[in-house]
């Protein structure tokens, strides 16, 4: 049997693992695979390795599984662990790759459609060759791709662009890689600085306006219009409408940089699409994950099952409910889809004073952190025990005045009987201090946390958190009137495990 437990372990690190060691840019055969430059639409040579499922009999064929690596990674080649283990294990052929810029030719382009994406075509159409590989016609694989963050946003990106393209498990994936570094024209910092570094390391090529996001961002904390309309193209977009392969989106509760709400996003238009899909949200990601994250080997159950279903093409497979999500005790609940029936919602209401200056921040650059400087609301409890789940919103009414008038405060819900931010989120409130009453209506990162008639949440509201660019304000804000509205659902049944 394979290690089940490890599908899903390479991509919680996501980002963060591949930068931090020198990987070399192309090796010999590995044991149990060979290897290829397969020629792009460019002339790149795109450095390839082909895996047969694991005691597959010589002349015999199998489904094949596109397996992508992370940001400033490269290609997995150890056929005894990790996903590339699992699958081969569950009788899946495995293409592994070095993305264009990391270990293959070119330059990385953040997984624009008209590269990266042409290079999946151009993988697609040698993996049809290969003579392990199942064919549903002549040049279509029997094809799924699976692989976190980078290697997420590129089955998005394959899935809108070629439908030979037979099932999809993208995994903390992108469609707008805008949205996700720069929401409301605030830079995350803290992301940034770890996205750039492992871009630019170990030998690593990136495109050029890579590069000048990251110097602007880095040293500004502003895109120029020019870079963030380039960053506006960079991900899957509206390809994501084209979408037919069945789609298992995973997307992490304490994911910083890909946030739930981008993982809702794309799964309601793949849905929209008549597409089957279905949503989990789990413990991890790009961040760090503070609670139980549950059982290890679930996301990797859901996957296989998912790939027996479409790419086995075994109907009796089971795929449970359309929408699961995990509780801080690290317990999966279910529901039909995404979202549950709401059961009401828990609001909050107050006002006061802050003080705006660029000492004010707290958390770490991929988690946000309870703010000693800070506007706290109460939220009141449930009358029972209920789950938040959804988007909380969030509606204040302010005025100030500061050198740097134009700047952002911060949003997130705590836990005040842990300590804890609830999935380390924190999202940006731009604001005007310019001695103006203004008004100001956001929604908040989407949450996923079990409550019941003793909680004690608090809407916090602070100038600073390491995980969005540094203050650069000096003044003061009056809030007049905040209030917050966090959804909540009954607690859906036990998913199976």
């Amino acid at each position: 049997m394979p290690r089940r437990h490890v599908l899903p372990a390479a991509v919680a690190a996501g980002l963060l693992a591949a930068p931090l060691a020198a990987v070399p840019a192309h090796a010999d055969a590995p044991a149990g695979g060979r290897t290829a430059e397969v020629e792009s639409y460019d002339g790149t040579k795109i450095v390839t390795y082909f895996f047969p499922a694991r005691g597959l009999a010589a002349g015999a064929k199998a489904p094949t599984v596109l397996l992508g690596h992370g940001w400033g990674g490269r290609a997995a080649t150890d056929v005894a662990t990790g996903d590339l283990a699992a699958l081969t294990g569950a009788g899946y052929n495995v293409v592994t790759w070095n993305a264009r810029g990391f270990g293959s030719g070119g330059e990385a382009n953040v997984d624009r459609p008209e590269i990266e994406g042409r290079d999946a075509v151009k993988l697609i159409d040698w993996t049809a060759k290969q003579p392990e590989a199942q064919l549903d016609g002549a040049g279509d694989p029997r094809l799924g791709m699976a692989g976190g963050s980078y290697g997420g946003g590129i089955q998005l990106v394959a899935a809108g662009l070629d439908r030979r393209v037979d099932a999809i498990v993208p995994t903390i994936a992108f469609t707008n890689v805008r949205r996700s570094l720069y929401p409301d024209d605030v830079f995350k910092a803290g992301w940034g600085l770890l996205l750039c570094a492992g871009g630019l390391l170990n030998g690593n090529k990136v495109a050029g306006p890579v590069v000048r996001g990251c110097g602007e961002g880095l040293l500004t904390g502003v895109l120029s219009d020019r870079t963030a309309t380039w960053f506006e193209g960079a991900g899957a977009g509206d390809l994501v409408k084209k979408i037919k392969a069945p789609t298992l989106v995973l997307q992490g509760t304490v994911d910083t940089l890909f946030t739930l709400r981008e993982g809702i996003g794309f799964y309601r238009q793949i849905k929209a699409n008549g597409t089957p899909v279905k949503m989990v949200w789990f413990c991890g990601g790009h961040g760090e994950c503070s609670t139980k994250p549950g059982p290890q080997s679930h996301l990797t159950d859901l996957t296989l099952a998912w790939f027996d279903k479409y790419l086995k093409k075994k109907a009796a497979t089971a795929t449970g409910p359309g929408f699961e999500y995990v509780d801080q005790d690290g317990v999966y609940r279910s529901a039909p889809a995404y979202p549950p029936a709401a059961t009401g919602a828990l609001t909050g209401r107050g006002k006061g004073w802050l003080f705006v200056n660029p000492l004010d921040s707290s958390g770490s650059q991929v988690a946000a952190a309870p703010a000693g400087n800070a506007l706290t609301i109460p939220i009141p409890a449930p009358k029972k025990d209920a789950q938040a789940l959804g988007v909380p919103h969030v509606k204040l009414s302010y005025k100030g005045n500061a050198v740097n008038d134009h700047t952002a405060l911060y949003a997130q819900l705590v836990d005040q009987d842990t300590g804890l931010v609830v999935g380390n989120q924190a999202t940006p409130l731009p604001i005007v201090l310019d001695g103006k009453a203004r008004t100001l209506s956001r929604d908040l990162e989407a949450v996923s946390w079990k409550i019941a008639p003793g909680s004690r949440l608090a809407l916090q509201i602070t100038p600073g958190t390491a995980l969005f660019t540094g203050q650069k304000a000096i003044g003061w804000a009056e809030v007049t009137d905040a209030s917050v509205t966090v959804p909540t659902v009954a607690r859906g049944p036990v998913a199976a495990q």
